[in-house]
């Protein structure tokens, strides 16, 4: 009786059967770990003064950093004016503003903040921010309820917060931010 036919007296099986049962373990153990990282998100990081924060990246059209905005009168000061990217005007959402964050002092040189467009089923924004960070792939579960904020309209516009790096990141809660000026709910 050669190797692969030996019986093994504890199991009843050849050693090429529990080869390939040990083969299939190994495969299955595999697919289980690939599942673990099915419950990943991918966010798109960024930064308002001295916070980091983030949007899922399903949710950003796109970065775009070259444009002019054109004012409108009588919106709300959050709502800097409107672009027009390839034909679509989309508003401009200063998100400091609308987050009630101080300031930001922009360099002399002049150079635009960076805008991420993201968009849900009925709207669409260009969120006006200071830079633009990675994109990073996170647990699902590691997303947190966010912190008590003694700001309303942080606590409003921000729907939970991870870790990246040892850094804390607020995710923006984009349904918030995208819902229509007065809109009530």
């Amino acid at each position: 009786m050669t190797p692969a036919k030996r019986v093994r007296a504890d199991s009843g099986l050849t050693e090429s059967q529990l080869d390939i049962l040990r083969d299939r373990a190994a495969s299955l153990a595999q697919e289980e770990a690939q599942e673990d990282h099915d419950d990943r998100i991918s966010v798109l990081l960024f930064s308002l003064g001295d916070e980091w924060y983030c949007v899922r990246i399903e949710d950003v059209r796109e970065i775009y950093n070259e444009y002019r905005v054109a004012e409108i009168p009588c919106v709300p000061d959050f709502i800097r004016g409107v672009i027009n990217i390839r034909g679509e005007i989309v508003s401009v959402t200063d998100l400091a503003v609308m987050l009630a964050l101080p300031p930001t002092v922009r360099p002399e040189s002049g150079e635009q903040a960076p805008v991420i467009v993201v968009a849900d089923e009925r709207t669409c924004t260009a969120l006006m921010v200071d830079s633009i960070g990675d994109i990073v792939e996170v647990p699902a579960d590691s997303i947190e309820p966010p912190l008590s904020l003694s700001d309303k309209a942080q606590a409003e516009f921000v729907s939970g917060q991870l870790y990246v790096g040892g850094v804390l990141v607020a995710l923006v809660n984009l349904g918030k931010v995208l819902a229509p000026v007065g809109a009530s709910e």
